[in-house]
């Protein structure tokens, strides 16, 4: 792959907290495009060089760009950065944290998640394949199995969603799915984290049951039976958070 000319990609960085201003010279070039997955960034000397700041600098400025998951450390004798692109994580972190401040309350993740799930449910009823189908099914499988584990049986809620929401087949749905299910899963873990062996078996199965009347009904191509499934799925969900 033809690499960007590494001399008039970057300038000096002489304003702001030097690692941001690098930081914030890199990052546009790699949402719009002009340092594309795959591509590679000079090595650490070189953008120590290009910047006109040391070496730590650019490691910090390189640092926030791999908590978002834009870039990843490449080993060898080549050395630099490999740019990876726009992620879940970059989308996914800066929500966890607006969460966790209260800038986004409970509750309002809970609405949206019903908006979500309504819509990838609704889609899916219209747009699965069988493939699709066979995925759902799968994912209920491994839950039903896995009925007195905390953690195994959330991996396969959010297999299933996430099954789900590809069933809807729109790439947008699917994402934003992704990044809200994880988000939910995370408080309801925390929820029921102390629960007796009896009371976790208890949430998982009303869980599955839900689940599978959710798949019954996109199996059956029913967009207002998913959508009644799903409304029945997001009640649980909040009387057991709240």
């Amino acid at each position: 792959m033809e690499q960007p000319s590494s001399k008039a990609l970057f300038t000096p960085a002489k304003t702001q907290r030097a690692s941001e201003a690098i930081y914030n010279q890199i990052y546009p070039k790699i949402i719009s495009g002009e340092l594309r997955p795959g591509d590679r960034l000079p090595p650490e000397r070189e953008l120590a060089e290009m910047f006109q700041r040391s070496r730590p600098v650019v490691r910090e400025a390189l640092r926030m760009l791999q908590q978002e998951g834009l870039i990843e450390t490449a080993v060898g004798s080549s050395g630099g950065a490999v740019i990876r692109g726009v992620s879940l994580k970059s989308v996914e972190e800066p929500l966890k944290n607006l969460v966790a401040m209260g800038a986004i309350n409970l509750d309002e993740l809970l609405e949206y998640r019903h908006i979500n799930d309504r819509s990838c449910a609704r889609l899916a009823a219209i747009h699965h394949t069988e493939e699709d189908a066979e995925a759902l099914r799968q994912t209920l499988e491994g839950a039903k199995a896995n009925l007195d584990s905390l953690f195994s049986f959330q991996e396969y809620d959010v297999a299933f969603h996430s099954a789900l929401a590809k069933a809807s087949h729109n790439t947008l749905a699917s994402l934003i799915n992704d990044v809200i299910v994880r988000l939910n899963t995370d408080v309801f873990v925390e929820t029921i984290r102390d629960y007796t062996p009896e009371q976790l078996r208890e949430i998982n199965l009303r869980i599955y049951n839900t689940h599978y009347a959710i798949m019954e009904a996109v199996l059956a191509h029913d967009p207002d039976g998913a959508d009644r499934a799903v409304a029945a799925m997001v009640r649980l969900f909040q009387d057991t958070v709240h």
